[in-house]
């Protein structure tokens, strides 16, 4: 038996387990039943919350796809950590410090019902000359490769080709060249102060709603502004840049709990 809360940041939805009190053994093939949204759970990404691995860290997060791999960051899914551990009592309401495969995020409440996290600024990932001209062949003009912990490629788009594209298609292509791999593809537009953001996750496929993505779009915007909305399917995400790092507020809601019983 396996005891859940399920979660959602912005429709981006998550199936959480807590190793702490007690520890829940995971296979492959488990995450993969449980992901099944017509005869599992179903979740964009589980997320385990474990032990740390560092003295300085209060807690260490490993995220699995609904394809049984494992991701290496989801920023919705951290501010569903924060509020799970403050739900349940398991950390006192204040910063939390969690550990991941990548880097250390911190955890805040905020006044309201959402959850504040803060990471290190983003970064810019070189792309090769042959994947220049791979990306231009395929009709892609202005684009950023971006690592907000995991990597993102950002693509410019106008309004019609982000709501008629189909991103997956256009994600399997991308994803067969080594570089974007393990990549998560979003297009994206400016408007009205805002930006309109369409993402596919690796792993997952396409969500309502990617923290990190929102992340990595804010990154290459912040630079003209304080603060950014970023606009997905499933809601609003609020970031700014602040002594150098990368502050985002959003909402981390509880959906409901249960056990899984199934091998």
């Amino acid at each position: 038996m396996i005891r859940f809360r399920k979660m959602h940041g912005n429709g981006n939805d998550f199936v959480l387990l807590e190793n702490l009190t007690h520890t829940q053994q995971l296979t492959k093939a488990k995450v993969i039943k449980m992901g099944d949204r017509k005869k599992g759970i179903g979740f964009d990404q589980l997320i385990t919350i474990n032990p740390p691995k560092k003295p300085f860290h209060d807690f260490y997060i490993r995220f699995f796809n609904t394809d049984g791999s494992e991701a290496i960051m989801c920023l919705n899914g951290v501010r569903s950590v924060g509020a799970f551990l403050w739900k349940e009592n398991l950390f006192p309401k204040k910063t939390i410090l969690l550990g991941t495969k990548s880097r250390t995020i911190q955890i805040d409440p905020t006044n309201s019902k959402q959850v504040k996290a803060t990471i290190d600024f983003p970064s810019f990932i070189e792309v090769p000359k042959i994947e220049k001209r791979f990306l231009k062949k395929t009709g892609i003009q202005k684009y950023y490769f971006v690592d907000t912990g995991n990597s993102h490629l950002l693509i410019e788009s106008s309004r019609h080709k982000i709501h008629s594209c189909d991103l997956s298609a256009l994600s399997e292509i991308l994803r067969a060249r080594k570089i974007f791999k393990d990549t998560n593809i979003s297009l994206f537009m400016r408007e009205r102060g805002a930006i309109l953001i369409r993402t596919n996750e690796a792993g997952a496929g396409e969500t309502l709603s990617c923290g990190s993505a929102s992340a990595a779009i804010a990154s290459i915007s912040l630079n003209r502004k304080n603060n950014i909305a970023v606009i997905s399917k499933g809601g609003k995400i609020t970031l700014k840049k602040i002594n150098g790092k990368l502050e985002m507020i959003g909402p981390a809601e509880f959906v409901c709990e249960g056990t899984w019983q199934k091998k």
